[in-house]
């Protein structure tokens, strides 16, 4: 039998690079982490701590930042900002408003059960790595005792659980990347508790209350108003103005990544092939 002709080859090889070209394009429109929004928090947005009562046990909590709250602790605190009694009505408003869109966000389901973070993959990331979006779960969202969930990326990062919050004593959300803690928005349905010493970042919309465990950091807000938010030498802060975000193209997941592997070894093979041909054609 002949052998192709170097035309032939070309044919053959526009043809594999093609089936390639359409195994890349599959990757590109394929499944993603849903793309996230901040919700504008108007006036709630200087506040560290907005509740209708505020408990505090230590006197070492500390909130850098505004608060406002109707019955005020028991034991003093340490507050960088304004106190206002009470919070005002603009302020559960807007309080409200910022929930509404976040809880209007199109997310990426993490699971229809409880869901722990530090154990969730998400595309090539390794466990507890999450990449910008907005993220949800039928029931709690936790984070294990002693375990690190990081936020990696310039973007917006919304958790909605479908339960309460869980973050585990000692343990830490932290930032990579050109993550932002002023980007990072959690939205439960149920109360969220802060273990011992945590470490987290992010606000917190939480109308069913949220209670902080001794030593417990957050940069961010907790906004509770018409609830309650308990206090133990805590230091609250209110993160800084975040750099405007730069679009994130979609995160792939493990299955894309295949078709991509399978795209190139395609190529690859088609290369080999037309080339292997190509020289018997010379040969003769």
């Amino acid at each position: 039998m002949t052998a192709p002709t170097i035309p032939t080859a070309r044919r053959s090889f526009a043809l594999l690079a093609g089936l390639g070209l359409i195994g890349l394009l599959s990757w590109a429109q394929g499944s993603a982490a849903l793309a996230a929004t901040a919700p504008n928090l108007g006036t709630t947005s200087t506040f560290g701590i907005v509740a209708s009562t505020f408990t505090n046990t230590n006197a070492a909590t500390t909130v850098n930042g505004d608060a406002c709250f109707t019955t005020g602790p028991g034991t003093a605190y340490t507050i960088n900002g304004t106190q206002t009694v009470p919070c005002s009505a603009q302020v559960g408003s807007d309080q409200n408003s910022a929930l509404a869109t976040l809880n209007g966000e199109a997310c990426t389901s993490l699971g229809a059960g409880v869901v722990t973070l530090d154990t969730v993959v998400v595309g090539v990331n390794p466990a507890g790595t999450i990449p910008p979006g907005c993220y949800s779960s039928g029931g709690a969202m936790n984070i294990t005792t002693l375990a690190t969930v990081t936020l990696s990326g310039n973007g917006v990062y919304i958790f909605k659980s479908g339960g309460p919050l869980g973050v585990g004593a000692s343990s830490s959300v932290s930032l990579s990347n050109g993550a932002c803690a002023g980007n990072v928005f959690w939205a439960p349905v149920a109360a969220t508790t802060y273990g011992a010493s945590a470490t987290f970042v992010g606000t917190v919309i939480d109308a069913a209350g949220i209670t902080l465990g001794h030593l417990a950091g957050v940069t961010g807000r907790l906004l509770v108003f018409g609830g309650t938010i308990t206090a133990d030498a805590n230091i609250i802060t209110v993160p800084s103005t975040c750099a405007p975000v730069t679009p994130a193209g979609p995160v792939p997941t493990l299955a894309l990544w295949a078709m991509i592997l399978f795209s190139g070894l395609l190529m690859m093979t088609g290369f080999a092939v037309i080339r292997r041909r190509s020289l018997r054609s010379v040969r003769r």
